[in-house]
């Protein structure tokens, strides 16, 4: 089952309402876990050293999601927020191009007939969802949705129409109910920040498919 969107936005008061800096926040999660740490986003070109910006692809996020769920009581309640500035979750002329060369090839005696217009592309989620209350991070307004850590990135979003699937970002913020940990990919981050317990931080540096470094809580160690 995909990710639930949510309307009611309480469930982020205890990260929006933390005492840490909006930057520290946004990069690393709230304050008071016990240790902290980076996942490093895959390279784009391995061996050249440039990584993917605030995007984790489908084995690093698994990797991820499988070892925090072992470190909350609340696996099946969790919380996803992911950035409503991507431009494939938007419909109308900012989708338009990834359609424009799909669909059934035109049959030669039909080349110099006039092409019927192409329906508008839909949004990625009901007009309810797109225009209902955002989580502000930075100034950047964020969807909720709220599922099990298994399903994190299993948005639900409608296809592009005419055959071409919408693959949509990772979450940019997860966490449990329990608030055991939490997780932060900012948009232009090539890592991604994890507070949690020293357990959770250890059993990261263990797992062989992620790259992964402690980190200090505090703004000069975002440099």
């Amino acid at each position: 089952m995909p990710l639930r969107p949510l309307a009611d936005l309480s469930p982020a008061d205890w990260f929006v309402d933390d005492d840490a800096s909006p930057v520290l926040r946004a990069h690393l999660g709230p304050s008071g876990f016990e240790a902290y740490a980076r996942v490093l986003h895959s390279e784009m070109n391995p061996g050249h050293g440039d990584r993917y910006e605030g995007h984790l692809d489908d084995d690093l996020l698994s990797a991820l999601t499988g070892v925090l769920a072992r470190h909350t009581t609340t696996p099946a309640d969790c919380f996803f927020a992911l950035w409503n500035g991507y431009g494939d979750i938007h419909g109308g002329d900012s989708a338009q191009f990834l359609t424009a060369f799909a669909g059934p090839v035109r049959w030669p005696g039909r080349l110099f007939t006039k092409e019927k217009p192409r329906p508008p592309v839909p949004p990625a989620f009901p007009q309810s969802v797109m225009d209902g209350p955002t989580l502000d991070i930075l100034g950047e307004p964020h969807f909720l949705f709220a599922g099990p850590i298994t399903e994190a990135g299993q948005w639900g979003a409608a296809s592009f129409g005419a055959g071409v699937p919408r693959d949509i970002n990772s979450p940019n913020l997860m966490w449990p109910a329990d608030h055991a940990w939490f997780v932060t990919t900012s948009i232009d981050g090539t890592w991604t920040g994890v507070g949690g317990s020293s357990a959770l931080i250890d059993d990261l540096l263990a797992e062989p498919a992620l790259e992964v470094v402690r980190n200090r809580y505090d703004e000069g160690a975002l440099r």
